[in-house]
């Protein structure tokens, strides 16, 4: 998947006379990344003297002036880096589409339900995939000194307390003890937008996945007289993985301060598996992929646990691209310049 001149060629011919718009900010707990991995997109759109001139970048702070500079701009394609609420989840996607401006990553459906973590858990379990047991924070009904009991499962402490819909692992929680789960879930207003999760010790790791399209070798002769009313190409689905990467956060948790802040996590590129361990990671991750649905560039949160089993935590549709970002991070070691994957992504929109 690393680009070569003639792909890369072929993308700034294809925008090279199209209005662009980098879509970025926003106006939720995740803003201030987005700010930062738009300005980066940004910067890297208009390093490509054939896309210099035609792309814009727009804070996005209210949908009706988002309408407005959109029709005054004539932007036919949206670079959405938007993270978080409305950003990924659907919204913006559908207000896009409603304008018949095509846009970077997943669509409305896929979009809303992978930022839905108990969705995406749902789907996992039903399709085989492991991912840890979770209980809706609405559903505890018992808390004691060394566990907690929902309708129908319990956990022992620790546990981690996450949100339903939101990334960057903000509002990420790790409770030890029922005294600290009732002083945080007390500061809660909506419960109903809160999940539970035990606390797996063990090797954090992230897997970059895209799914790329090519047009396989022309069928057979035979093959060919069997269909021969048809007469097409077949199209092949191939999945690239990138390196997976290895979290090891100074933090007790791979939390939003772990994540964003410049040496609180130190990433091992690739991971330190074994062989047997990588390759059941990607063929885990590639089936997760998917059952959801996934055609774009995400990226997959995993865990494997002290007991070397892998537990999927959730699945990121729209990856920061900040300086300390993981995709980003991933391309690097593969020698794939910033610049180029930026446009890349440009380059997936059908």
């Amino acid at each position: 998947m690393i680009m070569n001149n003639e792909l890369k060629q072929n993308i700034l011919n294809r925008f090279k006379n199209k209005k662009i718009a980098v879509l970025y900010g926003g106006q939720n707990e995740e803003r201030e990344v987005s700010l930062r991995s738009g300005k980066n997109v940004y910067e890297a759109l208009i390093s490509f003297d054939e896309l210099k001139n035609n792309s814009i970048l727009i804070d996005v702070n209210d949908s009706y002036q988002l309408v407005k500079t959109l029709k005054e701009n004539n932007i036919e394609y949206c670079y959405n880096i938007l993270h978080g609420t409305s950003g990924e989840d659907g919204t913006i996607q559908g207000l896009l589409e409603s304008l018949n401006i095509k846009y970077t990553g997943e669509n409305i459906l896929v979009s809303a339900l992978c930022m839905n973590k108990v969705y995406t858990k749902r789907i996992w379990k039903s399709s085989n995939i492991p991912t840890s047991d979770f209980m809706l924070l609405k559903d505890v009904k018992e808390i004691y000194d060394d566990k907690i009991e929902g309708k129908s499962l319990s956990f022992n402490f620790p546990i981690i307390l996450k949100p339903i819909s939101s990334g960057s692992s903000v509002c990420v929680s790790l409770i030890k003890t029922k005294k600290e789960f009732d002083s945080i879930t007390s500061k809660i207003e909506d419960k109903n937008n809160y999940f539970l999760e035990p606390y797996i010790k063990g090797k954090e790791i992230t897997v970059g996945l895209v799914l790329v399209k090519e047009e396989e070798k022309k069928l057979k002769k035979e093959e060919r007289e069997k269909i021969r009313e048809k007469r097409e190409e077949r199209v092949k689905k191939e999945i690239y993985v990138f390196p997976i990467l290895g979290i090891n956060p100074k933090n007790e948790i791979y939390d939003y301060d772990a994540k964003y802040t410049p040496g609180k996590t130190e990433m091992e590129m690739p991971a330190k598996l074994s062989k047997e361990i990588e390759n059941k990671v990607i063929e885990i991750c590639k089936k997760a992929y998917n059952v959801l649905g996934c055609k774009g560039l995400s990226r997959i949160d995993a865990i494997i646990g002290e007991d070397n089993e892998i537990y999927l935590m959730e699945v990121n549709t729209q990856g920061g691209m900040t300086n300390t970002s993981d995709i980003p991070a991933m391309a690097k070691h593969i020698k794939l310049d910033f610049n180029d994957l930026v446009l890349y992504i440009l380059g997936l929109i059908d």
